[in-house]
């Protein structure tokens, strides 16, 4: 099978090398916004390409790893009969532009935590000053923006936060909305769609976005993930299962997930969706799914349910390096230092070549093929069992056996839910998980 991966933030590697290793032909094109991608992949069995239109005709299947560049464009070839397996533009508008996502939740009969949209910043400050009331600070405008989100402490923090941007003059692309704060859990829940509606399972799941242990730190996207696929869940049914008529009539078709803060009385809050893979939520999958990689995802956009995977646990972990998550070292800092690890699926690379380095072969050294870095974003290691606390050993026992100088990791992923789960079982919630 040809398979074309369009690649905006170099994210694709693992499951290109996946479904190379399943005996598929490879054609990587990565978004050159960056020289660090500029060699990410090298030396796998992998084609990269510097044009991914002249690819097309040649895909059996097309696989974007976002939602926002070149959805357009795919939206067009889409229409000619190129199988492309992921959101067209008028599903990826419910998470770029978060208002329109609200109003769509709304429109399907599903209640959201209180809004309002403004214009910038000092329309935001000043709504701030007026209420005194605690928020939730999110962009809508280009996804780059969305490192500004912000959950507030109090009004003050809120408003420290906004000067702060202001004084920088780090300003949004778009508008903006402040989002009432909820107090509760949060919590997540996706599923793939096909062109005839969901298929698989339901994929329930715990993000932890924060730098360090006890969400400290500064946001990174995420740095560690407790998922499994299950064919219960009250999220599910309860919330997404109302979207699948309307995705459906939009073209959606690949990842779609929604994200809830539930409050102590269970009622969930949607706060915003994920219409696209998630990262490094795919890579953890990759190690949830059995059977070939890419193939069931030609078999949803037929009309077909041909999706496998264990509803066992899984926590995946990211592995970075300095300065992760600011990535402002230049290329030859962060490039060309050697990663040891393991033979194992369950440790999926990302910003990786592979090239000669200094290897210990018994008790010589000798020049092999090793994996290297080619950025901060290293690695995602996985660990799957029947219960979390058996996943989290699985996953930092393989953990300590990735080498390399100056290693950062958060080192209490899926700890919180010894605490949490009871809560969310009492509710109807997260059944599937157990610690």
């Amino acid at each position: 099978m040809n398979v074309l991966v369009i690649d905006t933030d170099a994210v694709g590697l693992a499951f290109c090398w996946r479904c190379a290793l399943a005996g598929h032909d490879v054609r990587w094109f990565v978004k050159p916004k960056e020289t660090n991608h500029k060699d990410v992949g090298k030396g796998f069995p992998i084609t990269k390409i510097d044009n991914w239109v002249s690819s097309v005709k040649w895909a059996d299947l097309i696989f974007p790893t976002g939602n926002d560049d070149y959805i357009r464009r795919l939206d067009f070839f889409r229409k000619n009969g190129a199988m492309v397996f992921g959101p067209t533009q008028e599903s990826a508008s419910l998470e770029i532009e978060r208002s329109k996502g609200m109003a769509f939740l709304e429109k399907h009969g599903i209640e959201v935590p209180e809004y309002k949209k403004f214009s910038g910043l000092d329309e935001a400050e000043a709504h701030v000053r007026k209420t005194g009331e605690q928020y939730v600070f999110k962009t809508l405008g280009d996804n780059e923006d969305k490192s500004l989100s912000y959950v507030s402490k109090s009004p003050a923090d809120m408003l420290a936060r906004i000067q702060h941007w202001k004084k920088i003059k780090l300003n949004p692309k778009g508008p903006v909305i402040l989002q009432k704060f909820i107090k509760g859990i949060e919590m997540g829940v996706s599923r793939w769609m096909g062109i005839e509606g969901f298929i698989g399972l339901w994929d329930e799941h715990f993000e932890h976005k924060k730098l360090m242990s006890d969400d400290c730190g500064p946001n990174t996207g995420e740095m560690g993930t407790v998922q499994a696929y299950t064919a219960k869940s009250k999220l599910g049914t309860d919330y997404l299962s109302k979207l699948e008529k309307p995705l459906r009539e939009m073209g959606h078709t690949g990842d779609m997930a929604v994200g809830f803060i539930i409050d102590d009385k269970g009622k969930a809050w949607p706060t915003e969706f994920t219409n696209r893979p998630g990262w490094p939520a795919m890579n953890i999958m990759l190690s949830q799914h059995r059977g070939d990689p890419a193939k069931w995802m030609l078999e949803a956009l037929r009309g077909k349910d041909k999706f496998q995977a264990t509803q066992d646990i899984a926590i995946g972990l990211v592995v970075a390096q300095p300065d992760f998550p600011y990535s402002n070292m230049t290329k030859s800092e962060t490039e060309g230092i050697p990663i040891y690890t393991p033979e194992s699926k369950d440790i999926q690379p990302q910003s990786v070549k592979i090239e000669k380095q200094p290897v210990m072969e018994g008790d010589k050294v000798v020049e092999k093929d090793c994996w290297s870095s080619c950025g901060d974003y290293l690695a995602v290691v996985t660990g799957t069992a029947g219960n979390v606390s058996s996943a989290r050993k699985k996953a930092y026992d393989l953990l300590e056996k990735v080498e390399v100088p100056n290693k950062l990791y958060r080192d209490d992923v899926g700890e919180g839910l010894k605490e949490k789960l009871p809560k969310l079982h009492a509710m109807g919630y997260a059944t599937a998980f157990n610690y």
